[in-house]
Formats: structure tokens, C-alpha cells, sequence
């Protein structure tokens, strides 16, 4: 798997096509040795199974426990985890919040089911044999935040290759490095904040060409995201290659005029009069073919090509997308009488006065990403209104937990610049286009624009609920059944509409 990246010399068609998978691996957590003179320490991720252990300080054959107490003693008073006698469970004063959720094994150790943060703290084994106090060990557990890692590779306005990686939702605070195929650190901008819910974000920035070992032997660079001394990471792998693009069909026409007008400058002084004048003709006409050509070309280009050399099409042309436009359910909630392209279309409009304000940034973003301004329009109409349905914290007025004009969740993002700004557009289309290259990977026998239709789905939906889904279905799990049809129906009317 790869990301491909062409470059050409000046005066060529700039192309870039874009291709990222990714591979994420978690490493298993540490699990540490518990100490009789001070708390030993586990570590497990969010959502893991987690072991904690119970040795004795002599060899004792585990069969013969005969009695275990698990309790958490790190609050006001203590909470019975797990008491076990003559190998049945006594759930009578078990705190509530581990109820089945927890099993002994056969050495006292504790095992603790799905570990979320509240789970983080210091627990008591106590081990009888009869009715004496056998060994008594201390452990801390401590809970962590693991994240995945997203990674994405951009061209600058200067020809530039960056890569930048970022992974929201950590905790404790995790450091963030760039590697080589090797292993060797890169040199990379790293940054990190801590989320309103106080979760960690962070975030590295590289550029290739500065640092050279990337491209050398197999092109691959690593994202790498761990906590510090507890053994749990995360990491994702990206290959570069760069590569020229062929000559243009434009010059092939330069060309063969070049020739055609030697011809003429040779034969001109041993060929009759009248075959000059049928070389005139064809000439002529040849070079009436070309210029059209030629002008096509650069019609297209003007309509196609961005900031960058990348196309509007990339990553489907949503103008093919079909559409059934917005639901009954959307429209009636939106006080019109019935749903269709009709209704997308009156939404459009009625954003289109607030929606030019932020032309400029979306049209930026736009050419950057290779992403038409006018799907980000629509994107933007059905989450925000165009802005009108933000409190003044800039988050939702119907979802508290979304973030700006494209309403993005602060739960599985780490949030960027002001509601309005250049900077979280920008944040809302790359994390489009890594649900487009999502379901590239997953769905390769859909056409790029029903895979554009799924990624739509999936921005508001979740790639879990849409990735199992026929391309007739990709709807049926967003709200009122038509978040991705709605969309681009509106992205269609932007799009004729100054966008």
C-alpha cells in the first residue's frame, strides 16, 4: 500500500493522486509485578481486559486458596471488587460499578473486564488460608487512553511535500514521533493540547525533501504515538514514492506542426504549385484542429486543475453522485412540506447569504485539498446552517459535543482553530478525504463517486455502521435517512450557484 506522488517539471500538467493506507498496531500492555512495601503497577488500555496480580511471597500451590478479597482502597472508603469462599462468589457487598465485570483465577489474581479510566486506581488483594491473613499485596492500576493515528501527506503552493500525523483522545499526556523505515527519529514540528473533556491531542509535521533517510531504501515513514514507561502505542505506516507524468497530448500537436511547416519549406521548391496549395489546405487545417485542442486543454485545466495540480475529481466527482435530494423527515424539519432535490435546494439558498462569508476559506481549502468548494458548502448547509446553528462557544446548538461550521466531534478530534475558521475547514475536509480513501480500501468495486457517497455517509454515521452496507444503503443509518443524498444534492446547487 502506498501514496503516490507525481511531480513534473515546469510547463507540464501537475498531477497528484493520492493514495494513503494506513496500519495501525496497539502493543499489548504491560503488566507489572506487584511489591508487599509499596503499590506495584499494571498498566491497560481503555476498553481491555486487565490482570492483577496476587503472588505470594512463598510458593503456595494455587489450589489451595481457599479464600480471596479484591477491594479498591484508593477513595474515602474502601469498595469490595471481589470476594471469593470455597470458590463461590459473595456479591452481597460487591460495589455496583464491577459487577460482572470481574473473575479470580486460579492464583487470587484479579481479573478485570473492559477497564475503562474511573477503573484507574489502587486495589487490595487480601489472601486467607483458614482464618489468617496469608499475604497481603498492593496494586495500582493505571487506565490509558489509546488512540489511533491518522497521517496525510500534502503538496504546498511552493511544490513542497509535507506529512503531517495527528491522534486525538490520549491520556496520560503521549509523545509523538516521525520515523524512518529504519527506526531512526526524523526531525518533525510536534505540538499538543489537552481536549475540554481532558483527553490529549497531538500532532507532528515533517517535511520530506528536509528529511532525506525518508525516501531512501523502501520510502516507508512511521507515525508513532506511546506513553511514556507504561508500553502502550500506537502507529501508522505510509509509503512515498515520487514519479514524473508523460509528456502532455498538447505538445504532440506543437510537434507535428513543427514538422508539418518544415515540410512545406522543403517541398515548396520541387513540388508542382497546385500540391503546395494542397499542403497549405491540409496544413492549415491541421493547425485549425490543434488549436482547438489546445484551448479544450486549457479550458478543462482552468475547470479542473487546482493549487497544487490536483483535480476537483479526485476523489469523485460529486456532480455524478446520485442524489435523491433531502428526506420528508429533513424537510418537514425544516418547515417545508416535502423533501426531494426541490427542498435540498430551497436549504441551499437559504444558507447562500451566511455561506459567502466563508467563500473565500472554502475555495482555499478547496484548491489545497483538491476537494470542490462547493461539497464543502453542502457538508457545511446540512451541519450548521452555514454557521446559524452554533452557540457562542461555537459548538452545536442540537449536539454540544460538535465543533463548527462541520460540526466536527470533539470526542474523536482534536479541535482546531475557531468555529469559523481556514484551519477547521481544513481539519473537516482531510478527515473526508480519509473516509473517501477508507472506503477506497474497502469498497474497490464501487465507482469513485459511490465511494465519495459512502465517505459522505460514514462523516456522519461512523465507519462501522456504514462499511457493511450495500451502496443502496449508506443512507439508511444516517439521521433521517439522507444525510449523504442531501449533501450533494446541495453541493450540486452551490455549485451553479458561485461555488
Amino acid at each position: 500500500m502506498s501514496v503516490i506522488l507525481k511531480m513534473v517539471p515546469p510547463g507540464f500538467t501537475f498531477l497528484c493522486c493520492c493514495l494513503v493506507a494506513f496500519f495501525s498496531s496497539v502493543t499489548p500492555p504491560a503488566s507489572g509485578l506487584p511489591l508487599h512495601t509499596s503499590p506495584g503497577r499494571v498498566s491497560a488500555a481503555a476498553g481491555k481486559d486487565a490482570v492483577l496480580p496476587c503472588r505470594l511471597a512463598t510458593s503456595v500451590d494455587p489450589f489451595r486458596v481457599m479464600a480471596v478479597e479484591w477491594s479498591r482502597v484508593d477513595g474515602p472508603s474502601p469498595l469490595i471488587v471481589h470476594v471469593l469462599r470455597n470458590g463461590e462468589e459473595l456479591v452481597k457487598e460487591k460495589a455496583l460499578q464491577y459487577l460482572r465485570r470481574t473473575a479470580i483465577m486460579e492464583d487470587g489474581s484479579l481479573k478485570l473486564l473492559g477497564v475503562q479510566r474511573r477503573d484507574s486506581g489502587t486495589y487490595r488483594c487480601v489472601l486467607l488460608r483458614g482464618s489468617s491473613v496469608e499475604d497481603e499485596v498492593l496494586v495500582s492500576l493505571i487506565v490509558a487512553q489509546v488512540s489511533e493515528v491518522n497521517m496525510s501527506v500534502r503538496r504546498t503552493p511552493a511544490n513542497e511535500l509535507l506529512v503531517y500525523c495527528e491522534s486525538s483522545g490520549w491520556s496520560p499526556e503521549p509523545l509523538i514521533s516521525l520515523l524512518d523505515a529504519s527506526g531512526d527519529v526524523l526531525a518533525a514540528e510536534t505540538a499538543s493540547a489537552v481536549r475540554p473533556d481532558g483527553l490529549h491531542s497531538v500532532r507532528a509535521l515533517a517535511n520530506v525533501a528536509a528529511a532525506k533517510a525518508a525516501l531512501t531504501g523502501n520510502g516507508t515513514l512511521i507515525c508513532r504515538v506511546e506513553i511514556p514507561g507504561m508500553s502502550l502505542a500506537s502507529e501508522n505506516k505510509i509509503y512515498v514514492t515520487d514519479e514524473f507524468d508523460p509528456p502532455e497530448a498538447g505538445l504532440g500537436c506543437y510537434f507535428v506542426l513543427v514538422v508539418a511547416v518544415a515540410l512545406v519549406c522543403v517541398v515548396v521548391f520541387v513540388v508542382p504549385v497546385p500540391t503546395i496549395e494542397k499542403l497549405r489546405s491540409l496544413l492549415h487545417r491541421l493547425t485549425v484542429f490543434c488549436v482547438r485542442l489546445i484551448a479544450q486543454q486549457s479550458d478543462g485545466e482552468q475547470e479542473q486543475l487546482l493549487l497544487g495540480g490536483q483535480r476537483y475529481t479526485e476523489y469523485g466527482d460529486f456532480t455524478k453522485v446520485d442524489t435523491k435530494g433531502a428526506s420528508d423527515d429533513t424537510a418537514r424539519a425544516n418547515n417545508l412540506l416535502s423533501g426531494g432535490i426541490v427542498a435540498s435546494n430551497e436549504l441551499a439558498e437559504r444558507d447562500l447569504k451566511e455561506m459567502l462569508k466563508y467563500k473565500e476559506n472554502l475555495v482555499s481549502v478547496g484548491e489545497a485539498l483538491c476537494v470542490h468548494p462547493a461539497l464543502i458548502a453542502g457538508i457545511i448547509s446540512r451541519q450548521s446552517q452555514a454557521g446559524t446553528k452554533l452557540s457562542a462557544n461555537g459548538y452545536g446548538k442540537s449536539d454540544p459535543n460538535c465543533f463548527g461550521l462541520m460540526q466536527i466531534s470533539k470526542y474523536y478530534h482534536a479541535i482546531k482553530g475557531d468555529p469559523f475558521s481556514k484551519d477547521h475547514v481544513d481539519q473537516g475536509v482531510t478527515f473526508l478525504i480519509q473516509l473517501v480513501k477508507t472506503m477506497r480500501r474497502t469498497k474497490r468495486d464501487w465507482t469513485k463517486e459511490q465511494q465519495l457517497k459512502g465517505a459522505l455517509a460514514c462523516y456522519i454515521a461512523g465507519e462501522d455502521k456504514v462499511i457493511p452496507l450495500e451502496y443502496d444503503e449508506v443512507d439508511s443509518v444516517t439521521p433521517h435517512k439522507d444525510f449523504a443524498s442531501d449533501v450533494v444534492a446541495r453541493a450540486k446547487w452551490f455549485a451553479r450557484n458561485g461555488f
